[in-house]
């Protein structure tokens, strides 16, 4: 298939100018924060995810209209007294406790007009990384009394018709990872409902730093792996000698931010044009891909004339590299893309926004450590829940084969922190040695 249809013209979505040039910097797709985002309302996310994965809203339906519902419903049964029901109303909905029955009941987190445009964007994130998984029910222990408010909930919700956005996913492996974790908690819905934020969280944090590390491997064309981010526990301590933390810690990623921005709003002006057949949007290493393996002999000279019309209408008093491909075109395309912050009244904004992702999206993960500066870190709860995704459905799991799983999810750990790890597992008696030279340590999951 040729590149015209991928590459030129740009995309005609956005308003442009003569040259072929978008007036504005606009981000639709891969990432869900703007630039002037507030943190999300987790909650909410956890709601709105649901609405996508069960195919279920709650509209305008309050938990008070529910627990009016319940109270008449039960009544009518015949299956309490009215003496009763205070005390079901003091055990089940007084403290919300309700809500802790089962995870359809976290569909009151999605009720509209109670949410923002983040929370929205961030579930419709999750929901591309699900790639489609539906699930009709959970299937959880509850009394005859749940069961029943389960059933009035049930009568209540609407029919919600969800449509992905037609993107393909920037990470790959990353991504069927996700889906892989999400159904194993699934089917474990008292868990889920304990871990439900930690995972969305934990999750939200490792794309937004590895989207960031992989954007400049894009002239490779191949999907991305997980790119190296050394954390430590948070009791530890991070001394200027551990040579991995310092070369692959908090600044690398820091630093990385910077570049989202920039890039991901110069791949919205890439994307395909809508009125063409295909209109999947594509990661740049895609882009990279159809260039290589594209024959249409002007694509050179498009990129080329693109490069200098956006250099022309951001005023980006730069020069450019010589260029021999189309290829080194798009690089400088991309090197304009972040040239333009530089200059002018957009002066900063691609730092200022970088900022915000880090206190949305890192600010569990990142702790200062005095003349160490910031390091990433894991706290136990999340080791814990890491540890038993990575252990699955497994028994248990050969330490080092642990390590690699928590690398294919983007967390990296020097020797130092596999000891320490090692000996938190000991302590919640999780481990099993099985030589005294500890060659075999097996981990087993904690539920």
């Amino acid at each position: 298939m040729t590149l015209d249809k991928f590459i030129y013209p740009f995309n005609r979505d956005l308003p442009k100018d003569e040259s072929g040039v978008a007036e504005k910097n606009s981000l639709n797709s891969y990432f869900p924060l703007r630039t002037n985002d507030k943190p999300c309302d987790w909650e909410a996310v956890i709601g709105l995810l649901l609405q996508v994965v069960m195919g279920k809203r709650i509209g305008e339906y309050t938990i008070d209209q529910f627990q009016i519902d319940c109270e008449s419903g039960l009544k009518e049964e015949k299956l309490i007294k009215n003496e009763f029901w205070d005390v079901l109303k003091k055990m089940y909905f007084d403290e919300n406790d309700i809500l802790k029955v089962s995870p359809k009941m976290l569909l009151f987190k999605a009720k509209k007009g109670e949410y923002t445009p983040v929370d929205e964007r961030v579930a419709e994130m999750f929901a591309n990384h699900l790639l489609g998984l539906q699930l009709e029910d959970f299937k959880i222990k509850s009394n005859f009394l749940e069961r029943e408010f389960l059933a009035i909930l049930d009568k209540k919700l609407e029919e919600n018709k969800f449509t992905s956005k037609t993107e393909l996913p920037y990470l790959p492996e990353l991504t069927r990872v996700i889906r892989k974790d999400f159904k194993f908690l699934s089917i474990r819905p008292k868990y889920l409902l304990n871990e439900f934020e930690n995972f969305l969280s934990f999750y939200a944090f490792i794309y937004t730093s590895q989207l960031s590390l992989s954007l400049p491997d894009w002239r490779k064309g191949e999907e991305p792996k997980a790119k190296p981010l050394y954390f430590i526990m948070d009791h530890e301590r991070a001394s200027k000698e551990r040579t991995y933390l310092k070369k692959y810690g908090y600044q690398l990623m820091s630093n990385s931010f910077i570049r989202l921005f920039p890039m991901l709003t110069m791949l919205e002006m890439l994307q395909p044009s809508k009125s063409g057949e295909e209109t999947v949007k594509v990661p740049l290493w895609e882009i990279s891909r159809r260039i290589q393996e594209s024959k249409f002999e002007h694509l050179e000279e498009h990129l080329k004339q693109f490069a200098f019309a956006f250099k022309k209408k951001r005023s980006i008093p730069v020069e450019m590299k010589d260029a021999n491909s189309a290829l080194d075109w798009l690089g400088n395309i991309l090197d304009l893309s972040e040239a333009q912050f530089k200059f002018g009244g957009k002066k900063g904004l691609h730092k200022k926004y970088a900022s915000s992702v880090a206190k949305i999206m890192a600010t569990p993960f990142i702790k200062n450590r005095g003349r160490s500066g910031n390091v990433l870190v894991l706290n136990q709860d999340y080791i814990i829940l890491l540890t038993n995704l990575v252990v699955g459905e497994k028994d248990k799991l050969r330490f080092h084969e642990l390590i690699a799983a928590f690398k294919q999810r983007g967390i990296f750990v020097d020797k130092q922190t596999e000891q320490e790890l090692i000996k938190f597992y000991e302590r919640i008696g999780n481990v099993e040695r099985m030589s005294d030279s500890g060659d075999a340590v097996y981990v087993r999951k904690t539920i």
